[in-house]
């Protein structure tokens, strides 16, 4: 795709993602350029991502599975379900397969708490909330409207706003406060049995 649009300008409306047999059908000499081709490593990475984008969550699993292996990761404990919705939440951010493996580390390894994680657990109220949080789990997996529905009371119970805990909790499970869709996270690392040993740990 990219190697194309090095040499051809597609015509207008084609867009810049299309197939080898799409270009074929449409390829005219014309449009080829004249100028020597000009190297863009952020136009190729766009593509990759875009690339990337397109890919279902079954698909991206079995390519990212070896790099995750390769890395160290433990994934023969977790269910192809699971390594799939953990697909399906990292693959909008991808921009290369290798992001991957970074973004995906914190779901298989207990990471230590950043600075700014670390400083949002000494916000007042912070780690109240993540007590009354933490009373309320059990062993029994977490469904979405439970998950949200005990947040709810957490705040509650130790008078703070929802942004305190959602970024209290961010940073107890993930270990910083920058990462992909907190409850969709938290599901996840519930679903693996790691949310309640690393919010305990936060606390300390």
């Amino acid at each position: 795709n990219y190697m194309t649009l090095l040499g051809w300008s597609p015509p207008e409306g084609m867009g810049e993602r299309f197939s080898l047999a799409e270009a074929a059908k449409v390829f005219d000499f014309q449009r080829v350029n004249k100028a020597g081709a000009r190297f863009d490593w952020d136009k190729l990475n766009w593509l990759n991502g875009q690339v990337l984008h397109e890919l279902g969550a079954a698909e991206l699993n079995r390519k990212l599975t070896p790099l995750w292996q390769e890395a160290g990761f433990e994934t023969s404990g977790r269910s192809q379900a699971w390594l799939e919705q953990l697909c399906e939440l990292l693959g909008p951010s991808l921009t290369l397969l290798a992001d991957g493996v970074e973004q995906a580390r914190p779901f298989f390894e207990t990471p230590s708490l950043k600075e700014d994680a670390q400083q949002q657990l000494q916000q007042p109220g912070a780690k109240e909330a993540l007590k009354a949080l933490l009373s309320s789990l059990s062993d029994e997996p977490l469904q979405a409207e439970q998950a949200k529905a005990l947040l709810s009371d957490a705040c509650k119970a130790a008078d703070v706003k929802k942004g305190v805990l959602m970024k209290s909790l961010r940073g107890a499970l993930m270990g910083q406060l920058q990462g992909p869709d907190l409850m969709e996270s938290w599901l996840l690392l519930n679903a693996a049995g790691q949310d309640r040993g690393r919010i305990s740990s936060a606390l300390g």
